[in-house]
Order: structure tokens, then sequence, then C-alpha cells
């Protein structure tokens, strides 16, 4: 589904992302780890073009998503992105937040998509929560209507940039099952976490990055349990 071959990004004269090749097979869950500054929010922000590459290319679903005559608003509506600190519109309700871009985008009629909202919202817990404003709600909450939001686009891959980093502890759990739930569910999904039971109970590969290269990738009980690289070692002494 998606396909990176050769990135690069740099930033003035810092060299974020160093020849990244990796490919994402439809329905995988493929968890990113690896130390703050190892380029893992870069690599998944380049996969929706949030950060234009410098080099490489990047193919979603057979089409090359870098080449400049994509039209890469129409290739977003198919990558759903959940943000670290939400991005909800704090002037709207969730109801709002969540049909705006459907029926903006002309996908769905208002009706169809304040139906589809109220069902995402119930499988969320939080149909009540569908009047009520950004501000109303916990960190949690906001988190899994973000998830919603993604979802209302009917995406065909799920991009997580450490959503549960700006979260108390007690609210992580709530947004982390709704990500088991829509892993179970078949959704392909590109997650970077700190969250290491995450990664080995749902991670179909997990990757660890540092200094912008991928150092090691394999399924999550060899990862964990037989960790190859000297770097990688050390790092999850430090994390489990």
């Amino acid at each position: 589904m998606i396909i990176v071959k050769d990135l690069h990004k740099k930033f003035e004269d810092t060299h974020v992302l160093r020849g990244v090749d990796y490919h994402v097979h439809k329905g995988e869950k493929v968890v990113v780890i690896g130390p703050s500054g190892s380029g893992k929010s870069t690599f998944l922000r380049c996969l929706n073009l949030l950060e234009k590459p410098t080099s490489g290319e990047i193919w979603f679903d057979g089409e090359l998503i870098t080449d400049p005559k994509a039209n890469i608003d129409r290739i977003r509506t198919h990558m759903g992105m959940v943000f670290q600190n939400f991005n909800l519109f704090n002037n709207l309700s969730i109801m709002d937040n969540i049909t705006l871009a459907p029926v903006k985008l002309k996908l769905m009629s208002r009706e169809e998509a304040s139906e589809n909202a109220l069902k995402l919202l119930g499988r969320v817990g939080l149909k009540e929560k569908a009047d009520a404003y950004p501000s109303q709600l916990s960190g949690g909450q906001k988190q899994r209507i973000a998830i919603v939001r993604s979802l209302a686009m009917n995406p065909r891959v799920m991009l997580f940039d450490e959503p549960t980093s700006a979260l108390d502890p007690e609210m992580v759990g709530e947004v982390l099952d709704v990500m088991k739930e829509l892993a179970e569910s078949g959704m392909t999904m590109v997650v970077v976490t700190h969250e290491m039971g995450f990664a080995r109970e749902v991670g179909t590969r997990v990757l660890f990055m540092d200094e912008g290269i991928i150092m090691e990738e394999n399924e999550p009980s060899e990862f964990f349990s037989h960790p190859k690289c000297e770097r990688l070692r050390d790092f999850l002494s430090k994390v489990l």
C-alpha cells in the first residue's frame, strides 16, 4: 500500500532522514519506535507530504505521490492522520469537527455525514458528546474524537504521530483501546509511539529508527526478545 524509496529529508544543515526504504502492506500495523530526534515523526509526516521530502519516492496505492503533478489533497483524503495535540477546531462542536471535511469535500451529504459521525462516536463511547465543544472534553476524549474525525473520511490507512504523548497517564489506555479495536478491524496503520506494550501487542512489524535510518525491523516477539543491533539493545534496556 505504501512504498518508500531512498527517502531523504534535510532541514537546512540537519539531515533528518538518510535514505529510508520501506514497504507497508495492506492490513499491516507498523509501529515505529526510537529515541527523540531519530526522525520518526518526520518519516511519518513525509508519508502524506505534510513534510516535503528533499529527495526519494513515496508511492501510495500505486500512485507516485512525490510527483509534483500528484493531487496531494485528493490523496490525503485516503490517509487519516492523528496528531499528538488533537488539532480539533475549538470553535466547532464535536459533530461539526467530524462532519466538516466529508461535507466540504462533497464526499457525503450533511445528513449522511451526521449519521456516520454518530455511528463512529458510538464506536468510541462518546455519542453523548456530539454537541459538546473540545474545551469541555478531557485529553483522552479529544484524542478519541480526533481518531473519529479521521475515520469519518473512510481512509485506507491511518497514520498516528505519538497519539498518547500529550495525555495524562490515566487517559492513555482509553486511546490505545480505540487504536487496538481499529487494528482488529483490519485497518492499515503506521504508528509512531513510545508505548512499547502497544508495539508488542498490536504491531505486525516494529521498526527502530535512529539517526535518520531504520536500524532494525522485525515482527514484535523477535524484535523485543532478540534485538540484533547494539543500539536497539541499549534503547530497549532503558525503556522496558
